[in-house]
């Protein structure tokens, strides 16, 4: 009603006029009814209702409008007999008669009749009229009063307690949160594993070779921290501009593995946890309000984030681990801005940043794009499907050959050397610069590169059932294909042929797993379990930012995971994990043949975690 009465409208003029025009249309379509009716009864050959206290020549017209009634089955026998004797005790007490006349005047009596009637209902009518017209008018004089006695108060509110209001609503536009993870964890190693695995990520130097520990069992104790705060810059009740969110995470782990947020207790070489920036990021989001078509659906929401942010994709730890912070910005749209929809769309862009480099005009970067959809066919469930694309720029080696190291190779050496590998990947040395002096080689640390360029392809989805809420069944699955892999101009970099390429390294990876449960137990004896199986050859993915933890980081690797959460108190629940993991292909050796079971890890996870 504000806004009419602000807009220069009369809502009260308005409908009391088409409460009074109703009204009088169907009063008057019911006297006609009425009268017509009367009239064939008048028609009839039955006889009048006789008082005795008129003349032949007349009907007495109440007593045959009750007659009319009765027969009509308006009034029942008891109520007819009631109204008679009510009115000819009239009669007697007045003297006064409304009469009908013959049959033979008939017509002429009913005009005068509907006049008679017509002048009474009229004034009946107007009376109601003034009546409602009064008391309208006196509503919308209390109305208008009292919409200006709120903008009175919100004027001197708003005055005297501004300041006050500024700073509470700052306070209640940031949200702290963060986690706690006390975590054993016991790595077991098959004693028949290889020995002389290399260590890609400390690679051979002149000195000396380093291996991966492949036979000595690890059981340590792990803690992880991160605490969170999100701030809401710009709200859309604020201004309709979208919404606006800030957030910053920090973390225990090191700036040296991008894909852990552990801290292991008791490392003798570590005096304190170190703590890292682990998110930083600004998000500005704009959903649409207004239809379009009479669809919400087909305006998409817009969603714009830049920073260090979490993973926009759909997608699992088989190409990224669920600690990878992701540096750089993406655009998404969405299509579900109306959440009754049962079918909706998205479509995730990005451009990650990885290296940046002043003394090379090739930085390394990661572009990716992804589109899928979500439906519910029926109550109780849905699916997911996406497919994407990851294209890795400039992070493939290339073998420096000339025959005396120059500057400029140290540069180039430096800079396609990866900053970070787990293990898996196929790399070479690409320092080819030796030379013999007096018929003796010149060692040099070795300078690895991927072989293998990496544009993956990945293609994921998710069925789930919550029919038996809050009991949910999840099936999910991951397929990824890396398209960079190419054996024959892998081979060409090392001299090797594109068979020997083949037979130890691959392109595919993918897993599957079923989860029933609670989603989230956070809950006192909240549950679920979940098994999964992952395959994933050398080169399907990057070893640097897949999983952490199964067969202790990387690729080349294919086994099972089985595990399950209990809930202990609101925000207090188990975690159990156990993971069963082999090579798929030889392990880059050193100067051990390779043997046919060369890396097997079985891995415990038992965690307890809180969080706030």
């Amino acid at each position: 009603m504000r806004n009419l009465i602000k807009a220069g409208q009369n809502p009260g003029t308005t409908l009391k006029s088409i409460s009074v025009c109703v009204f009088m249309f169907l009063v008057w379509i019911g006297f006609l009814f009425g009268t017509y009716a009367y009239a064939d009864e008048l028609k009839q050959p039955s006889a009048p209702v006789n008082t005795g206290t008129v003349d032949t020549g007349t009907v007495d017209s109440t007593e045959a409008l009750i007659d009319l009634l009765k027969k009509k089955g308006l009034i029942n026998e008891s109520e007819a007999k009631g109204f008679l004797e009510l009115h000819r005790q009239k009669i007697r007490e007045t003297g006064q008669v409304i009469t009908i006349t013959s049959p033979d005047d008939q017509e002429e009596y009913l005009k005068g009749v509907s006049k008679q009637v017509t002048e009474k209902l009229t004034k009946d009518l107007n009376d109601l009229k003034d009546n409602y017209d009064f008391r309208t008018e006196d509503l919308i004089r209390r109305s208008i009063l009292l919409e200006r006695e709120i903008d009175r108060l919100e004027e001197v509110m708003t005055e005297e307690y501004k300041p006050q209001l500024q700073e509470s609503s700052w306070a209640q536009r940031i949200r702290f949160g963060g986690d706690i993870r006390l975590r054993h964890e016991s790595v077991l190693y098959d004693k028949k594993n290889a020995r002389d695995i290399l260590d890609p990520s400390n690679p051979p130097t002149q000195y000396k070779t380093n291996y991966i520990n492949s036979t000595n069992d690890e059981h340590r104790q792990r803690i992880r921290l991160r605490v969170s705060a999100n701030a809401k810059i710009i709200d859309p009740s604020d201004v309709n501009m979208g919404k606006v969110i800030a957030g910053v995470r920090l973390a225990t782990g090191s700036v040296d593995n991008p894909v852990s947020t552990n801290h292991t207790l008791g490392h003798a070489d570590k005096d304190n946890a170190s703590v890292i920036l682990d998110r930083a990021w600004v998000n500005w989001t704009y959903r649409p309000e207004e239809e379009l078509m009479g669809k919400l659906m087909l305006i998409p929401e817009v969603s714009l984030t830049g920073g260090i942010m979490e993973n926009p994709w759909m997608a699992s730890n088989l190409v990224f681990d669920s600690d990878l912070g992701f540096e750089g910005v993406t655009l998404g749209l969405k299509t579900d801005t109306n959440p009754m929809n049962s079918f909706s769309g998205f479509l995730t862009l990005g451009y990650f940043p990885l290296e940046e480099s002043e003394r090379s005009q090739k930085d390394k970067y990661m572009i990716g794009a992804q589109a899928g959809f979500k439906h519910r066919p029926a109550y109780g469930w849905e699916y997911m499907l996406a497919a994407a694309i990851y294209d890795y720029k400039n992070i493939d080696g290339t073998a420096v050959t000339h025959i005396t190291r120059t500057a400029q190779d140290e540069i180039d050496l430096e800079f396609m050397s990866p900053k970070y590998l787990q293990k898996g990947n196929s790399w070479f040395d690409m320092d080819q610069t030796q030379k013999k002096i007096d018929g003796v080689t010149d060692n040099h640390d070795v300078s690895p590169g991927l072989l293998s360029e990496f544009r993956i392809l990945n293609i994921s989805g998710q069925l789930d059932n919550s029919l038996f809420f809050p009991i949910q069944i999840s099936l999910y699955w991951d397929w990824a294909k890396n398209l960079g892999y190419d054996p024959q101009k892998m081979g060409d970099k090392i001299g090797q042929s594109k068979a020997v390429i083949e037979a130890d390294s691959g392109d595919i990876g993918y897993q599957a797993g079923l989860k029933v449960g609670y989603l989230k137990p956070r809950e006192l004896w909240d549950w679920n379990l979940f098994v999964e199986y992952r395959y994933i050859e050398s080169d399907a993915v990057l070893d640097a930012f897949t999983d952490s933890d199964f067969h202790g980081g990387g690729t080349n690797a294919k086994g099972f995971i089985f595990g399950g959460e209990l809930g202990l108190y609101h925000n207090v629940w188990l975690n159990a994990r156990w993971m069963s993991a082999n090579e798929i292909d030889d392990m880059q050796h050193g100067t051990l043949p390779a043997q046919k079971d060369d890396l097997a890890i079985d891995t415990f996870q038992f965690s307890i975690n809180t969080s706030f």
